[in-house]
């Protein structure tokens, strides 16, 4: 089947992000101003997936910490949030749209890693659906114009899916040296209270900084809690050496309308070799 001509449409302009592209463009802009260049640039970020208005600029801080580097490639690892089979899906598109850009998939790397590893699966349903990777990309285009991506979605959490993440993140790791940039779409805790949420998300990070997966892969995952935690996981698994280093945290609690909403926590963090 020939991929060429198919494109993963944009689902959220308007609503999460601005429509028009220069808008878009120009807030973009705004937030990368508000990063802080690292001394040496990441390999791999955790960005949160919120609006811009609840989380752009976390996610600004993750992307900005990548400065510096110059990769071939960019991976996106993104967690499904509609209850889709288990299993990591690569898309079917060979590019996926956002207000006044188009970013091109590697698609022979693509069909390389789906010859490699049998578990993988080629679906453009879960990707056409879900938003967790669609929220990095306006950052993929302004911090690294031109550059292909990876994008596949983790649905599920258990032990044989994170399996297959740490093979496909080892494949990549050998294939791609350090050449590439991880990009490990996830929230935090959702709680009901903005003290529970800070005080799970913090647990989470200090986990993170211990380099252990045990101590935070038994997190609560109800309601999408920790969404991306299997893949975290697994590029921890297929990582044990890298440094984690919390840029930003905060949480939703100043944008409810209610008090019954409730309370997500977002974190910019950054990985070293």
């Amino acid at each position: 089947m020939h991929t060429d001509k198919l494109i993963r449409s944009a689902l959220l302009p308007g609503i999460f992000y601005p429509a028009d592209p220069e808008q878009l463009k120009s807030e973009v802009r705004m937030l990368a101003m508000q990063t802080e260049q690292m001394p040496h640039s990441g390999c791999a970020i955790i960005s949160p997936h919120g609006s811009f208005r609840y989380s752009g600029l976390l996610a600004a801080k993750a992307w900005g910490s990548l400065v510096g580097a110059n990769p071939s490639i960019i991976i996106l690892a993104g967690p499904a949030h509609l209850p889709y089979e288990e299993g990591v899906f690569l898309p079917e598109s060979s590019q996926f749209d956002i207000p006044g850009a188009v970013l091109n998939v590697d698609v022979s790397f693509a069909e390389y890693l789906l010859a490699r590893i049998p578990e993988l699966k080629k679906n453009d349903l879960v990707h056409l659906e879900e938003h967790s990777i669609e929220m990095q990309l306006p950052f993929a285009e302004h911090f690294f114009p031109g550059v292909p991506i990876l994008p596949f979605i983790v649905s599920g959490r258990d032990e044989k899916t994170v399996a297959t993440v740490e093979q496909l993140f080892e494949e990549i790791r050998v294939c791609v040296e350090n050449q590439g940039v991880l990009i490990l779409s996830s929230d935090l805790a959702v709680s009901n209270t903005p003290e529970e949420c800070d005080k799970l998300s913090n647990e989470f990070i200090a986990a993170l900084s211990c380099g252990s997966t045990a101590s935070f892969s038994a997190h609560d995952v109800s309601r999408h809690s920790f969404c991306g935690e299997p893949a975290i996981r697994a590029f921890r698994h297929a990582y044990p050496e890298s440094k984690s280093r919390l840029l930003a945290y905060a949480n939703s609690a100043p944008f409810r309308e209610g008090s019954d909403e409730l309370v997500v926590g977002y974190g910019a963090i950054s990985f070293s070799r």
